[in-house]
């Protein structure tokens, strides 16, 4: 049967079977010798600090700049934001202020349209007043561009009757 060598590591040593480690052995000391002290790599690498490590004159102004710039941006940030809601308050006021004339308004319209008798006024225009409807040659229809409204800068003038004929011989 083979025999199964067993591997095991100790401390960044490798051990095969049950054999003892090889030990490295230490060159000639000579005790007149002093010693280094050994020093780890992080305090080899140290540097000492400045002995005036404080904030210069310059930088101390612009800090100050800087801290003056970003306190008026607030405070002009909170008075814009104010005013944005004052006018927000007013403008809602304002809203409710046509909401109710508009209500105002329709309560006055249907008054008025209930409390007109169509019939009643025909009756006192034709027979009171002596009005009738006009005749088909008394209307006279033209197109008008605008919708709401027609503005009259002088008097329609009437239509005559009368032929070329009559015409000429005026």
């Amino acid at each position: 049967m083979e025999e199964k060598r067993k591997r095991y590591q100790y401390n960044n040593y490798t051990t095969y079977g049950n054999t003892a480690r090889n030990l490295k052995v230490m060159p000639d000391y000579d005790e007149t010798k002093e010693l280094e002290p050994i020093r780890r790599p992080a305090e080899r690498n140290r540097r000492k600090p400045r002995a005036n490590s404080g904030i210069d004159l310059i930088s101390v102004f612009f800090l100050t700049i800087a801290v003056a710039v970003t306190l008026y941006t607030c405070i002009e940030y909170l008075h814009v934001q104010s005013k944005v809601t004052q006018q927000n308050d007013e403008i809602a006021g304002l809203e409710h202020t046509l909401v109710k004339l508009q209500n105002q308004n329709q309560d006055a319209l249907s008054k008025i349209n209930t409390s007109v008798d169509l019939n009643y006024i025909y009756e006192v225009a034709t027979k009171e007043l002596g009005m009738v409807y006009p005749d088909k040659n008394q209307v006279i229809t033209y197109k008008s561009n605008l919708s709401d409204y027609v503005r009259q800068y002088g008097d329609i003038p009437e239509e005559d009757d009368s032929t070329l004929l009559d015409k000429i011989l005026k």
